[in-house]
């Protein structure tokens, strides 16, 4: 079993449990291949990461994502956010490249592997009964 395919189970199919998909985020996150960190902050859990981290003799400069997900377990969907972030003092030189695919591909194909979907918002939902 790896962080994107859930247990074997001799019952039904269906969704995995929070623990379980909590937990293959978390060993998502451990995974060397990955650029990005996973922790439980609060209700939610939070894959980030540090894309520029630039210090030298005349200042720091720090850039980091954060996908947020909190898992809705009574319907198996999930809400997502995202935050960027950016500090800097003085000057600080340096170059890095970033892509939010980095981690939101690897995290959405976890929750899809343990039959989570994400949330449709109303306006999501409106829009696609205008073309069904």
């Amino acid at each position: 079993m790896t962080s994107t395919t859930p247990p074997a189970s001799s019952g039904p199919a269906g969704p995995s449990s929070p623990e379980a998909v909590t937990q293959a985020l978390l060993d998502l996150g451990r995974d060397p291949q990955h650029p990005f960190t996973v922790a439980v902050e609060g209700e939610r859990i939070v894959a980030r990461w540090v894309w520029k981290d630039a210090h030298d003799a005349v200042g720091s400069a720090r850039s980091s994502y954060a996908l947020r997900i909190t898992l809705l377990a009574e319907t198996h969907e999930y809400k997502r956010s995202e935050i960027n972030t950016e500090r800097s003092t003085g000057t600080a030189t340096g170059t890095a490249t970033f892509t939010s695919a980095k981690v939101v591909g690897p995290v959405k194909r976890t929750l899809e592997a343990h039959g989570w979907q994400r949330r449709k918002t109303a306006l999501g939902k409106a829009i696609r009964s205008l073309f069904s």
